[in-house]
């Protein structure tokens, strides 16, 4: 699989009072109005899309948008159904929420489909897949691993057996953000997997993840500029479906009773950096 490659995208703060768009060339590595690299000034649109993006960061931040070992799948697929697989991370850009992730990737021709819960560990994604596969999908997208109990063998095999599921679907899996050492853990495991299988694609999230503004205090959890950021980079990794009857489907899982509105810190606090959270229904590690 080829290495992933991603445009470098200035965010200027100073454009607009609350927000400021993503900007991107057409082509990679391309001169551009600046005279740099793959870098543009103000206000812009990812390449070759039709719709506004605006994303809020500190001034002068730059925000990379990776791409999936092999580039963008819209252009190797016949259809245009998208299943997003994950914990908290995708749950927060469904439509029960902000709904970030139908209204970047409508406007693209896909129909969507968010299957995320909070609180879920790589086990979830085999359940979802059993249950949702025979639906048939073009693309599958993969984000679990936030939550990590410590067993790098158990994790190994539950991606083996989401990776198996989708065998034959173009699949995107994506890396952690790296709040604690146990993530360099789960990001290694899922790129050695993901290496493993021709029909699954890793893209680098925690490259943008670690970026000024992306997540919140606790730095696991997205902002609302790490939630626009995020569907932003699904969209340039699917890039246009092959043709347009886009739709925000129904979710079949949304079981946010991780949620504990009433101590927010016992909900959205996860184990010390370094130590793996714990399996159990009474600890609840992600939430949107």
């Amino acid at each position: 699989m080829n290495r992933a490659s991603a445009c470098t995208l200035r965010i200027v703060g100073a454009i607009f009072a609350a927000a400021v768009a993503v900007t991107s060339l057409s082509a990679c590595g391309e001169s551009d109005a600046t005279g740099e690299s793959g870098v543009l000034e103000g206000v812009g649109r990812l390449p070759g899309y039709d719709f506004w993006a605006p994303v809020t960061l500190p001034d002068g931040v730059e925000l990379q948008l990776p791409l999936p070992e092999g580039g963008p799948v819209g252009g190797r697929v016949t259809g245009n159904r998208v299943l997003l697989v994950g914990d908290s991370i995708f749950a927060s850009t469904a439509k029960r929420y902000g709904n970030e992730m139908c209204d970047t990737l409508e406007p693209l021709g896909w129909q969507v489909a968010v299957e995320a819960e909070p609180g879920r560990f790589a086990e979830f994604g085999t359940r979802v897949l059993q249950a949702r596969i025979d639906a048939v999908w073009d693309v599958v997208v993969i984000y679990l691993g936030t939550n990590y109990e410590g067993n790098e063998q158990l994790l190994r095999g539950e991606l083996e057996e989401m990776f198996s599921i989708t065998k034959g679907v173009e699949t995107i899996v994506l890396t952690t953000g790296v709040f604690r050492d146990a993530q360099k853990v789960v990001n290694a495991a899922i790129k050695e997997v993901a290496n493993e299988f021709d029909h699954v694609h890793v893209l680098d999230w925690a490259s943008v993840a670690r970026v000024k503004g992306i997540t919140g205090k606790d730095g696991i959890h997205l902002s609302d500029a790490g939630r626009a950021a995020l569907a932003q980079t699904i969209g340039r990794a699917l890039d246009y479906a092959p043709f347009r009857e886009p739709e925000c489907l129904d979710s079949r899982f949304r079981d946010d009773t991780a949620i504990n509105a009433d101590d927010p810190a016992a909900a959205g606090d996860p184990a010390a950096p370094g130590e793996p959270a714990t399996n159990s229904s009474s600890v609840e590690t992600t939430v949107p």
